[in-house]
């Protein structure tokens, strides 16, 4: 969310006329085409669910009385979990079910997107840029297959902007109220909404102090901010024991260069696409911040001001608040939490398309299509993990008396989620009461207290107990929590039960546990 107060002084860009080049009498239906693609490339993702969609399944999946408790185990607010679980109720938990949640949302912010574009003073022609560019964005397109709650937070966040555009239009108690369930959804979707809406409010403030006409704008934007701010004081106290016992122990320390990483993220990665992709992203968000397009369509260096202003502020506060949060709590910088701020990056990066002399935006809105759907493929059909050829073999080869190592328990949910053998005993790195879910409560130090000698001896002594049984050893070896662990207790396995037999190697995917077999 960003204040409408800019729109006082819209930017809007004159339209094309009859006189330009032919093939701009095509960009409707080329437009129409792209955006069915970006939809298409939304609904397709089959892989298997991985860690972070697994537990989320299977927290959702359990009665909601259950929630508060389940969720002080793993670091996130509720909405998305209850949201879910009715979904789940109504559509059933397969695949494409869980994730149809998702799917919906980003789609759904495709005419949202459109709407707040008009909203900020838009004309026609840069609202369809903006719809397009969110079509194409490889990182909307990722988390559009994933059942977790990014693709919802970017929906509400336009649907914050467009209450809070109300709120400047009509000073309506409607408005007023739109904005307070739109804080009140995102602080209880993803704790990255406090800086957003931090940033928000004291960009509201700054509006009230420098255009004293505002301030009755203000004082209700305030308002509603403050209304769905309180109706979050109840889950935080399980927020502050989440922040003292979980943060991300998975996660690099965060540092500037977290920040840095994101527009590669927002990109579709390190492949080259994606690399294209972001150099242009920069360059772009460059000048949607720097330059003017007059009425007469020359160009000019200018100094920030304008929607392109507060967008980049509010975007540039957010992620700034949001790394001193993670320096001082052992938390994550990582792409997938920008969600807050996505949908204000894709609507700058529209104006600096629009900005740009007629045939040269066509070449660059050309460049973020052709870039964005070959990573957006690349996005929505690679497999998220192996967990389910894990999974496979396991069904068809594991038998009763048989032990399951998981090192590290990190791997166990997306197994889990598709294993249905009987009688077989789990052995999680560290262990967990429930293996299809991971407790990341005080997890440091449950992983500092594993020693890989006395555990390669019990996983040898259950062995030996029942010579006809197997280990089977899911793992792999790049999980930073686990540096010190499995590779030691793999050599150790090793040396004293010879070579076992690799069913699944550990590679071909974001998450990629193989699976190998120790007999007697």
């Amino acid at each position: 969310m960003t204040s409408p107060s800019v729109l006082r002084r819209p930017e809007r860009h004159t339209a094309p006329d009859s006189s330009v080049a032919w093939w701009w009498r095509f960009a409707p239906a080329a437009a129409a085409l792209v955006i069915l693609a970006g939809v298409a490339l939304r609904l397709w993702a089959h892989s298997a669910l991985w860690l972070d969609e697994a537990q989320t399944v299977a927290f959702a999946k359990q009665p909601m009385s259950h929630l508060p408790a389940l969720l002080r185990t793993d670091g996130a607010p509720p909405l998305y979990y209850v949201v879910l679980h009715g979904w789940i109720k109504a559509f059933g938990d397969g695949i494409w079910a869980v994730r149809s949640l998702s799917m919906l949302a980003s789609v759904l912010a495709l005419p949202a997107a459109w709407l707040v574009a008009r909203r900020l003073g838009a004309d026609r022609e840069v609202a369809w840029i903006t719809v397009v560019l969110f079509a194409v964005n490889p990182w909307s397109i990722r988390y559009a297959g994933e059942a977790r709650m990014y693709s919802l937070v970017a929906l509400e966040v336009l649907l914050g902007m467009l209450a809070l555009s109300r709120v400047h239009r009509r000073g309506d108690r409607l408005g007023m109220l739109g904005l307070a369930l739109c804080s009140a959804d995102l602080l209880y979707t993803h704790y990255w909404a406090q800086f957003l809406l931090v940033t928000v409010g004291a960009g509201l403030v700054v509006v009230a102090w420098r255009r004293p006409g505002e301030r009755r704008f203000v004082g209700r934007a305030l308002l509603g901010l403050v209304l769905g701010a309180l109706t979050f004081l109840p889950w935080v106290p399980i927020m502050l024991y989440q922040a003292q016992h979980t943060g991300a122990p998975w996660a690099q320390a965060p540092n500037l260069g977290s920040l840095a990483a994101l527009p590669q993220d927002w990109s579709g990665g390190y492949a080259t696409a994606g690399t294209l992709g972001m150099l242009l992203l920069v360059v772009m968000l460059a000048v949607a911040i720097f330059i003017r397009r007059a009425p007469d369509g020359a160009v000019t260096l200018t100094r920030p001001g304008g929607t392109s202003a507060w967008l980049a502020t509010v975007t540039a506060v957010t992620l700034l608040l949001a790394l001193g949060a993670a320096m001082a709590d052992n938390g994550a910088v990582v792409g997938r939490y920008t969600a807050v701020v996505v949908p204000l990056v894709l609507l700058l990066l529209a104006l600096g398309v629009a900005r740009l002399p007629q045939p040269a935006a066509a070449a660059v809105l050309a460049g973020f299509t052709v870039l964005g759907l070959s990573t957006g493929v690349t996005a929505a059909t690679s497999p998220h993990t192996r967990a389910d050829k894990v999974a496979n073999v396991l069904n068809a080869s594991a038998r009763e008396g048989d032990l399951i190592v998981y090192c590290p328990d990190q791997l166990a949910p997306a197994v889990e989620a598709r294993l249905h053998v009987t009688g077989v005993s789990r052995l999680e790195l560290p262990s967990e009461t429930d293996p299809s879910v991971v407790n990341w409560v005080d997890y440091k130090e449950r992983v500092a207290a594993i020693q890989p000698r006395p555990t390669a001896a019990r996983i040898e002594a259950f062995l030996k107990g029942d010579p006809g049984a197997s280990i089977w050893w899911v793992g792999t070896w790049d999980y930073r929590t686990h540096t010190r662990i499995c590779g030691p207790l793999y050599d150790r396995l090793l040396a004293g039960l010879g070579l076992p037999t690799v069913l699944v190697p550990d590679t071909g995917a974001f998450e990629h546990p193989g699976l190998q077999r120790f007999t007697h």
